[in-house]
């Protein structure tokens, strides 16, 4: 506690007062991140679900939070310095956008936006504001994800020529004499199945897997061209219903090929094409086999055996997990606002990655190759 509070006086340290917006699932789990931080106030709780708000205000108890039913009032209350943001991913730029502009900082779920007026939005509202964003791309906090991509931009295998990835899941049957879901979890399901306020699969679940390629590549993409449907239980077109099937070809500007593809009826026992997360980047000199917990390395000659490149990454990703943790975006977010700088997932992370989750949407919804340039967004 000594060493914290040392550590707390060299940065100046002082208390941190958040307000959180949409505290169900994903908003709930980051409000109990929040708890476990020092020298941070939980301020304001906001959710229109009484039961959730109310569950919330139980949990941060001790901190006496206030609470809000409607977002707007918390842009002018003055005794608020953060903002964490877990709603429906349509109001996320309306949001965002909003307390950047108040001066407060801003941890916002992914995606930044669901079309490309909405991370335009929030694009120039950050480039007005004396305060920063980051975005929920909680991949770019995995130790182990970042040591592997680390030594890819080292040179390890090489210059990197093509990707290879996909989020690939097996149906299961509905379980005999299930429960019917409750009103909040149907809540939950009605939205997300909606494009209109999820931005399709692509866009709200994928989101990660893609940051990750744009990451790998160390670029953005210039054009893309897919493929994707509503397979269950009867074949529909993209576009009105969430897709469970798709796949997209990427080209970059740095003329890496990105092969990506997302399905829920990969079945489980298919070994030779492994369902997960996955990601294989093939370079000149060899290619890694990347998981989120695991990263191996294959010679391009097949010369030796295939080498586990991780370490002491492993080492830090096991105390996370002690802490029942796979990130510690939240406890970055703090460190940047105390350290006035930048998050490692900024603005422009979170802008590059939406577009590109856009981008391959609109390439599968118009059945044909869009180009960056076409979304009409200044990153």
């Amino acid at each position: 506690m000594m060493a914290t509070a040392a550590a707390a006086a060299q940065t100046g340290a002082s208390e941190i007062r958040t307000a959180h917006i949409g505290v169900g699932s994903r908003g709930g789990g980051l409000l109990r991140q929040v708890l476990v931080q020092e020298n941070v106030r939980v301020s304001a709780i906001c959710d229109i679900d009484p039961g959730t708000r109310d569950e919330a205000l139980s949990a941060a108890s001790r901190h006496s939070a206030r609470t809000v039913t409607e977002w707007r009032q918390i842009v002018d209350i003055k005794d608020i310095d953060a903002v964490i943001i877990a709603t429906p991913c349509d109001l996320h730029a309306e949001m965002a956008a909003a307390f950047l502009e108040a001066g407060k900082y801003v941890y916002c779920e992914k995606p930044l936006g669901i079309t490309p007026e909405q991370v335009d939005r929030v694009l120039k509202a950050a480039r007005r504001s004396k305060a920063f964003l980051q975005i929920g791309q909680q991949l770019r906090y995995f130790p182990t994800v970042r040591d592997a991509i680390a030594q890819i931009h080292g040179g390890l295998i090489g210059r990197v020529y093509v990707v290879k990835a996909h989020r690939h899941g097996s149906r299961s049957r509905p379980a005999a004499g299930a429960p019917p879901l409750t009103a909040r979890q149907q809540t939950r399901a009605d939205w997300y199945a909606d494009v209109k306020h999820s931005g399709d699969l692509i866009v709200e679940n994928s989101i990660h897997n893609i940051d990750v390629c744009n990451w790998i590549v160390n670029s953005r993409p210039a054009s893309a061209y897919g493929h994707g449907k509503r397979y269950f239980p009867t074949p529909i077109p993209p576009g009105t219903q969430m897709m469970d099937g798709y796949s997209v070809e990427y080209i970059y500007d740095n003329d890496v090929h990105l092969d990506y593809s997302q399905l829920t009826f990969h079945p489980r026992q298919l070994r030779h094409l492994p369902s997960g997360q996955w990601y294989v980047i093939f370079g000149e000199k060899g290619s890694v086999h990347l998981t989120h917990d695991a990263a191996v390395l294959y010679d391009i000659h097949g010369d030796g055996e295939p080498r586990d490149i991780l370490t002491e990454s492993k080492k830090k990703a096991e105390e996370l997990q002690a802490r029942k943790q796979t990130d510690n975006a939240m406890e970055e977010f703090f460190a940047c606002i105390r350290e006035k700088r930048q998050p490692f997932a900024d603005i422009k992370v979170a802008a590059t990655a939406a577009l590109t989750g856009i981008l391959g949407r609109e390439a599968i919804y118009r059945r044909r190759s869009m180009a960056w340039k076409e979304l009409g967004v200044e990153v």
